[in-house]
Order: C-alpha cells, then structure tokens, then sequence
C-alpha cells in the first residue's frame, strides 16, 4: 500500500467516524442505534487514527 492510499484511508475513516459519533449524539433515535453508533464511529476513527500512523512506514 502506498503512503497516499494509507493517508487517504485514515482521513476518510476518521471523518466518517466523527460524522457517526456526532449522529449517534444528537439524532439517531434509540439507546441501541445510539450505542452502536458510538461503537462502530470510535472503532472507524481508531482504524483512521492507526492507518495514519501506518502510512509513515508504507513505502511509496
């Protein structure tokens, strides 16, 4: 993978992440749509957060 493709990854999954976390807290209706937001958005910004790291050490 390369360095441009891993940073482009991360920044998709960490806004896609933000987007759920902010759904989840203010319209998504219910705790079990609201929990499971929360969870899959911290997960995909966690996934966005460790592709950026990763994509420091992908070669070009």
């Amino acid at each position: 993978m390369s360095k441009v493709k891993g940073f482009s990854i991360s920044i998709v999954s960490f806004i896609l992440g933000f987007i759920l976390n902010g759904l989840a807290w203010t319209i998504l209706p219910g705790p079990n749509l609201n929990t499971l937001a929360l969870i899959v958005g911290l997960l995909l910004m966690l996934i966005g957060g460790c592709f950026f790291v990763a994509s420091f050490f992908f070669e070009n």
